[in-house]
């Protein structure tokens, strides 16, 4: 279950919540360097209201505080309430994304399987082939179902545990990690005890291509753990805007790194992330500059050229159309906050 990665450029100190490896995975950067596990409370608005296409060998879990996002897993887009969740397999494309503009609060995990396969050969064995393309993409958590809140609650917990274990990294035991290892199995347990019923507990909304950006979700549920030349071109692509964003990128800079043309790379990210390209981009690029402007040492030239982005002027612009604010106005409300 442990493979060789290949770390990018960016620093682990950072607060981007991805990188990008060799294998064109990502993985996040965790609560911990070197304990492969993250969980953290955090809000839509802070995406502009719709994260990045993503994918990571994580298992991840999701908590909904309040609001009304859906999540988009391999083609399905899944509506989620107050007070659900959904737990999303290893491997598979996915993203939250609020579609009216109100923000929605979560608290999200995302546990690093090969932490537990790596003690005992047969608990790897058993835990991939529930991890498998064969698997089921995700569960929706039901807060009325018994064990399904566990899981909800357990999420919240190892929150507060890694939390904990932040804030007392410098001073406090490193034992006080077990308890938050001891959750991650837990939670690790109860998801992939679920996985082997098969069973996903709400319908994915049918969305109609002709007159929405989203695919629908059997245009891309059955290919997209597929590791066929259609899905590793658009992981090219992908890891080509994550690596490039900086710099000038166009069309058939992109296309080009797929190996196929325009309308072909157009039609890849549609189908498995539900979007064009440049809006990708411009997605990326934005979620750059968050974090870039959260960190507080750069200034808004600084960061706008770091970004990609041709002026501070057109920073500027198109930031506030997304995020509602100027990039200045964001910055000083995340240091409030």
């Amino acid at each position: 279950m442990t493979a060789k990665r290949t770390i990018d450029q960016t620093s682990p100190k950072s607060s981007n919540p991805l990188t990008i490896f060799s294998d064109l995975s990502e993985t996040p950067h965790y609560n911990l360097p070197g304990l492969p596990m993250y969980a953290r409370r955090d809000s839509m608005h802070r995406y502009g209201f719709r994260m990045a296409c993503h994918w990571h060998r994580d298992l991840e879990f999701i908590h909904v505080l309040n609001g009304h996002p859906r999540v988009f897993v391999n083609g399905a887009l899944i509506p989620l309430h107050a007070g659900e969740g959904i737990f999303i397999n290893s491997r598979r494309m996915h993203y939250l994304v609020c579609d009216d503009g109100d923000d929605a609060g979560f608290v999200s995990a995302v546990i690093d399987a090969s932490l537990l396969g790596a003690m005992y050969a047969p608990l790897a064995a058993a835990m991939l082939k529930r991890m498998d393309d064969t698997a089921p993409d995700y569960v929706v958590l039901d807060s009325t179902r018994e064990r399904d809140r566990t899981l909800l609650f357990g999420i919240d917990e190892l929150e507060r545990l890694l939390s904990r274990c932040e804030s007392q990294q410098e001073t406090g035991d490193a034992l006080t990690v077990l308890p938050a290892v001891a959750q991650s199995a837990r939670l690790c347990f109860l998801a992939l005890e679920r996985i082997n019923e098969g069973t996903i507990t709400a319908e994915p909304k049918t969305v109609d291509q002709r007159t929405s950006e989203y695919p629908t979700p059997s245009s891309a549920h059955a290919t997209a753990n597929d590791p066929g030349p259609e899905f590793r071109s658009f992981l090219l692509m992908m890891a080509f805007i994550r690596a490039n964003a900086s710099q000038k990128i166009t069309l058939d800079d992109i296309a080009r790194a797929g190996i196929v043309n325009r309308r072909v790379c157009c039609e890849l990210f549609r189908t498995y992330a539900g979007q064009t390209p440049i809006d990708y981009l411009t997605d990326y690029r934005l979620g750059k500059a968050r974090e870039l402007l959260s960190e507080g040492t750069m200034s808004i030239k600084e960061i706008s050229q770091a970004c990609g982005f041709s002026s501070p002027v057109y920073f500027s612009y198109v930031f506030r159309q997304h995020m509602d604010a100027t990039p200045r106005q964001w910055r000083d409300r995340e240091m409030t906050n």
